[in-house]
C-alpha cells in the first residue's frame, strides 16, 4: 500500500495523514496531460481535481477582445481548482496545460466528502487555498510593476520547481499568451537571459540552463513565492 502511494509523487498528496490517503487511493487514476489542453473551462463545475506529478497547468483568464492571461499555476506543489472546489461554484477560469506531464486525478466528490470526515484534511485544503490566494496577489502586482525580463526569468525558475523538468516543451508564442505581453517584447527578453547564460531556446523546447543567473535576473516575487508556499 505505501508502494502505491508512493507513486503519486505530489507534495500536498505526501503531507496527508495515512488515513486520508488510504480513503482517497483507490479512487484516484493517472494521466498524461498534454500540452496546451484544456482540462476545465470558466463555466464548468469542478468534477475533478487534479494532482500534478510533473505536468503544469494554468489558470487562465479569458477576454472578449480575444486577449488571456495567467493567474496562477500549480504543479507538484498542489491541485487544481481548490478554491472553486471548496465552495461548490463555477471555475471562473479555464485550466490549460502549460507544461505536459503526468497527473493524478480524483473525483471532487471523494475529496469532498473526506474533507468533511476529516478535520486535517479540511485544515490542509484551506492552507493551500490561502497559499494560492497569495500567489494571486503576487502575480497580479508583478505583472504591474515588474519588467518582462524580471517576469520571465521568475516564470522559468517557478515551473522548473513545479514540475522537476529543466526542459520545456513549448514555445515563445505560447508564454507570451501565459504572461499577457507581445511576443516581440518576450523575445527580448528571452535574448537577455540567454545572453547571460541563463537559459537556452531550441525549436519548440525552452532549457534553463544556469539557475544562480536566473536568480539574479528575476524579481523580488520568486523569493516571496518561496516564502509563502
Amino acid at each position: 500500500m505505501h508502494q502505491e502511494s508512493d507513486r503519486i509523487q505530489n507534495w500536498t498528496w505526501k503531507a496527508m495523514s495515512e488515513p486520508d490517503k488510504a480513503a482517497l487511493r483507490p479512487h484516484t487514476y493517472e494521466r498524461l496531460l498534454a500540452q496546451g489542453d484544456i482540462l476545465m473551462r470558466t463555466d464548468d463545475h469542478v468534477d475533478v481535481v487534479y494532482f500534478p506529478i510533473s505536468a503544469d497547468l494554468a489558470s487562465i483568464v479569458r477576454l472578449e477582445d480575444g486577449s488571456a492571461g495567467m493567474v496562477t499555476t500549480v504543479g507538484r506543489e498542489g491541485l487544481t481548482g481548490l478554491a472553486a472546489f471548496l465552495a461548490n461554484e463555477r471555475l471562473g477560469w479555464d485550466i490549460q496545460v502549460q507544461i505536459g506531464g503526468h497527473a493524478w486525478g480524483l473525483p471532487a466528490d471523494v475529496l469532498r466528502h473526506q474533507a468533511k470526515v476529516s478535520p486535517d484534511l479540511a485544515e490542509q485544503l484551506l492552507q493551500l487555498t490561502h497559499t494560492s490566494q497569495v500567489q494571486a496577489a503576487r502575480t497580479a502586482i508583478c505583472n504591474l510593476r515588474h519588467s518582462v525580463k524580471h517576469r520571465l526569468a521568475r516564470w522559468l525558475l517557478s515551473t522548473q520547481d513545479r514540475t522537476g523538468q529543466s526542459q520545456f516543451r513549448t514555445t515563445q508564442e505560447e508564454v507570451a499568451l501565459l504572461l499577457g505581453v507581445q511576443r516581440t517584447t518576450l523575445n527580448a527578453a528571452f535574448q537577455t537571459l540567454e545572453s547571460i547564460g541563463g537559459v537556452r531556446i531550441g525549436r519548440g523546447n525552452i532549457r534553463v540552463v544556469d539557475r544562480n543567473a536566473l536568480r539574479v535576473a528575476a524579481c523580488e516575487c520568486y523569493c516571496a513565492r518561496h516564502v509563502s508556499a
